[in-house]
């Protein structure tokens, strides 16, 4: 019977386009415990998994990995000699895919079993987009928070989709979505603030973002790292770039946005210029509205 079981899921895989799931991951064993379980039973079963692991000080991050890798022929694992921070590992593992689709997994999250499935499905049937996400989650342990305010930017002109995206954006849910590899041409994850904003506002750049409400991702609201002073902290500012810290995150997302070259090819200089202008006041406009309710939040 389990045979039987084996064949058909191999049949299944083989007609299905490959898909990496890139696994960063440093010193949350129980997290990766839970986040590989859901990897390896997804409903889709062409799967490359790749972890790296951050030079974890805990040794149980390497048993969990080995352990799985030693079940499940789809893993492929590093482990790096030093850590080489957050972004660099998040850009370890997409250098490494070979797969046509890409995702990134949080090692303190999860997705649904059909959640590949899904957003594959959507991004077969819509050739214009370019990343699917389903609905993100957000949890304090097991305790259930809420649901993000997910979004579509399906405008024909691109513009429009990064003047959207800025004006929505927020937990950025949608960046752990399905999206189609091989479109850009640098690492995508700068080492700066903000750059999950950035690389979303290059994919808007590129093609339609969308979402389905027929899966979701899971997200440990206990890990996000984006508080004002933790950011600050990550990425030494000083004390007059802290003091403005808004109007310098906006001007480091909006001065990312074309480092790519795939990107930057997409406007002339002058065009690019303007754009950056344009990115920079409206986020600059977002972020200190949302410093500025924070602050009358807590009277």
């Amino acid at each position: 019977m389990n045979e039987v079981k084996d064949i058909t899921q191999n049949m299944q895989a083989n007609s299905e386009p490959l898909v990496t799931v890139g696994l960063p991951t440093y010193n949350r064993p129980a997290g990766l415990k839970k986040c590989l379980e859901t990897i390896v039973n997804q409903s889709y079963k062409n799967l490359e998994i790749i972890i790296s692991d951050n030079c974890s000080t805990d040794e149980l991050v390497q048993q969990v990995i080995l352990g799985f890798a030693a079940k499940d022929n789809r893993i492929k694992h590093f482990r790096q000699t030093v850590n080489i921070g957050l972004e660099e590992n998040f850009n370890f593992v997409y250098a490494k895919a070979t797969a046509d689709y890409f995702t990134w997994m949080s090692d303190d999250d999860y997705f649904d079993t059909n959640y590949i499935a899904e957003c594959v499905k959507f991004l077969q049937q819509h050739p214009d987009h370019i990343l699917c996400s389903g609905i993100a989650r957000y949890y304090s342990g097991n305790n259930f928070l809420f649901d993000e305010k997910m979004f579509k930017l399906d405008q024909s002109i691109a513009l429009k989709r990064v003047a959207t995206y800025f004006s929505k954006a927020g937990k950025n849910g949608n960046f752990y979505g399905v999206f189609r590899n091989h479109q850009l041409q640098a690492r995508p994850i700068g080492e700066h603030v903000g750059c999950d904003w950035s690389f979303m506002a290059k994919m808007a750049i590129l093609g339609k973002l969308s979402y389905v409400s027929t899966t979701a991702y899971h997200r440990s609201a206990d890990g996000n790292s984006g508080t004002r002073k933790k950011m600050v902290k990550k990425f030494k500012v000083n004390r007059f770039k802290a003091l403005f810290f808004e109007t310098y995150s906006a001007y480091e997302i909006a001065t990312h946005i074309f480092e790519d070259g795939a990107v930057k090819a997409k406007y002339p200089a002058f065009a690019r210029f303007l754009i950056i202008c344009l990115v920079f006041t409206q986020v600059n406009m977002l972020l200190f509205w949302n410093f500025v309710k924070k602050i009358f939040a807590k009277k």
